[in-house]
This record gives structure tokens, sequence and C-alpha cells, in this order.
């Protein structure tokens, strides 16, 4: 048993081969198209501007996240994917979606639902071992999504919805649910990726 414990500890310790990294990035900038299009369904639903503008300012994140992206993976001998998850993707733009007819605090309590799951992968990724330039990139994506979420939280707080409500204990159940099952379903999917990649490499 110590010895499988250590034997992990190793593997976790050690930065990704190539055809992993490219499958571990690729699942990120995934996830950042997942991102776009419920944050456009967001801003369109918002009816206080200082809201629609903070949320503009985010997705303006996520659009240099996939440029960051795209460019690392590139640069790494990849091809960057410019579609979203399948079909976690389109799940999260439905629960963004559901929130819209419901107002700003519906609107806000969807996108935290989403959100959280982007912040905790993103951290989770950063605390890996990778690469200096890998590590400095992740680093920074991980804390644009961490700003974004707390920005949420704060805005939802001042709406009477913090996490000490029934409302906002609710809403994190639903996305510790929610992101955990698309966590999984995600994870398979990089997985697979990472096969076909070092296939191909071998081939």
């Amino acid at each position: 048993m110590t010895r499988m414990l250590g034997t992990r500890m190793l593997v976790e310790r050690t930065a990704p081969d190539a055809a992993a990294l490219q499958a571990e990035l690729t699942d990120l900038l995934q996830l950042e198209h997942d991102a776009l299009p419920a944050y456009s369904v967001a801003i369109m639903a918002l009816h206080d501007a200082r809201l629609r503008e903070e949320l503009r300012a985010h997705r303006a994140d996520h659009e240099r996240h996939v440029e960051d992206l795209s460019a690392l993976i590139r640069a790494r001998g990849g091809i960057p994917l410019r579609l979203p998850h399948m079909p976690t993707g389109l799940f999260k733009l439905a629960v963004q979606a559901a929130g819209a007819p419901g107002g700003d605090r519906a609107v806000l309590l969807a996108f935290v639902s989403n959100e959280w799951q982007s912040q905790e992968k993103y951290a989770r990724h950063a605390a890996r071992p990778h690469d200096p330039e890998v590590a400095a990139l992740l680093r920074r994506h991980a804390d644009d999504e961490a700003r974004h979420y707390a920005w949420a939280l704060d805005a939802l707080e001042a709406m009477g919805c913090g996490t000490g409500t029934p409302v906002g204990r609710m809403t994190k159940a639903f996305a510790r649910f929610h992101g955990s099952t698309a966590d999984a379903v995600e994870a398979a999917g990089r997985v697979a990726l990472e096969t076909v990649v070092r296939t191909l490499r071998a081939a």
C-alpha cells in the first residue's frame, strides 16, 4: 500500500509528457469555449448595466484565455480545437439560459453554477507540476477565474442571495453536483484525446 502511494505521489509531482500536456491544454481550451456562449446569454439577459459591463470584462478575459491557450498549443506542436465540450458545454449553456427569464438574480445564480467548475478546474490544473511557461499561464487563468467567481458571489450577497442564505446554499450544492458531473465527463474525453495524440505521435 505504501509503495503504491509513493508511486502515485511521484507521478503527480512529474510534469506531463507532450501527449498529456496537449490533452490537458485542449481540455482547458474547450472549457473556455463552454464559457463564451454562456457569457453571451448572461450578458443579454441582465438588466443592470453595471452587471453587464462587469460580465463583458470577464468575457474579455475568457477571449484572452482562448488566444493564450491556442498559441501555446500551437507552440507545442498541437492544433487548437475551437469547440466546446460535448455534451457538457451544451448543458452549461442550458443552465445559463434557464436563468434568463428570472431576472438579474436568477441570471447570476446560473452564472455561479457554471463558474464554480471553471475556477475549481483551473485551480487544480494550476497546482499540478508544469514547466515554467505553462505554469505561469495556468496560474494567470486560475487567478482570473477565482476573481470572476468571487465577484459573482459578492453581487449575489448584495442581492440577498449570499452563500449563507437558503438560495445560496442550494445554488452551491447544485454547482458542486453540476461541476463534478461535468468534470467526470470531460476527464474521460481528455483521456481519450491523450490516447489519440499519443498514437499519432508514435505513428
